[in-house]
């Protein structure tokens, strides 16, 4: 593949995003939600506020099970809060923050194809010298660069604000632990590729850019799902079972990336797009 050819395709797809608004947006709004908003509001809660009579008995009876949980891990929490705090933030909150790698990747690869077509620029982009190959490599690196980069700051920001606001509550750093570790470093890039791979190749079949994001929108619904079965304590995903995942969703990467690139014609994009 032609490094120089990707490179110019890869700028062009990040200037895309700078320029689009909707887009630069999305890549502040979520990571702020879900890495800043949300673990300030919980562990500030915590300091101010009585969680154990806030939390009612639906929380107490999670709590319960995930004291059982803790028992394994050889650890000891004192009060309701600092039990309540430490589930939320090692358990329940690295569920909600997968959901910054997949809206973001899943909103700038939407854009890869479609955005082009809506752009009036993908034609000449199709008929350019770039082999079909490299076309595909270059838009999936130019939505999985920007996509890791959200993540890993999301996570500095995150443990900058858990570490200071829960000293407080702990008299310790929390931040990181091995659920986190596991997460940014192994499953978060993986699910990031995933629907990377996933909403580029739906773009590039697709004639919209809000049709591409509709469809690829759907990959949230297993996070979610995860989320909801730590919530009701049905299960408790630490970080072997966070690297096994990583492990499957790598192996389904290189599945998809293989398919993509080698089944993918020049012609087949056009007419899916153009006509």
């Amino acid at each position: 593949m032609n490094s120089a050819m990707m490179k110019a395709i890869i700028k062009k797809d990040l200037r895309d995003i700078f320029r689009s608004k909707n887009l630069f947006a999305t890549l502040i709004i979520i990571p702020v939600i879900f890495s800043a908003i949300i673990p300030a509001a919980l562990l500030g809660s915590a300091l101010i506020f009585d969680i154990e009579e806030m939390a009612g008995n639906d929380a107490q009876k999670l709590i319960s099970s995930f004291l059982t949980h803790l028992k394994q891990e050889n650890l000891v929490l004192e009060t309701a809060e600092q039990q309540f705090v430490y589930l939320f933030i090692n358990y329940m909150l690295p569920s909600l923050f997968l959901l910054v790698p997949i809206i973001t990747a899943s909103v700038v690869a939407a854009n890869s194809f479609a955005g082009e077509k809506e752009r009036r620029t993908l034609e000449s982009l199709l008929f350019s010298p770039v082999p079909i190959k490299t076309l595909f490599v270059s838009k999936i690196l130019g939505s999985f660069i920007p996509s890791l980069l959200v993540s890993f700051l999301s996570f500095l920001v995150s443990g900058l604000i858990i570490n200071i606001l829960g000293f407080q509550l702990f008299g310790e750093m929390i931040f990181p632990s091995a659920n986190w570790l596991a997460l940014i470093f192994c499953l978060s890039p993986m699910v990031s590729l995933m629907t990377v791979l996933l909403n580029v190749f739906i773009s590039s079949r697709v004639k919209t850019y809000q049709e591409a994001q509709n469809i690829g929108g759907l990959i949230i619904l297993p996070a979610v799902g995860m989320m909801a079965g730590q919530s009701s304590g049905l299960f408790f995903v630490g970080a072997q079972i966070t690297l096994l995942i990583s492990l499957v969703i790598l192996i389904v990467n290189a599945v998809l990336l293989e398919r993509i690139t080698k089944y993918n014609d020049r012609y087949v994009i056009f007419e899916k797009q153009i006509h």
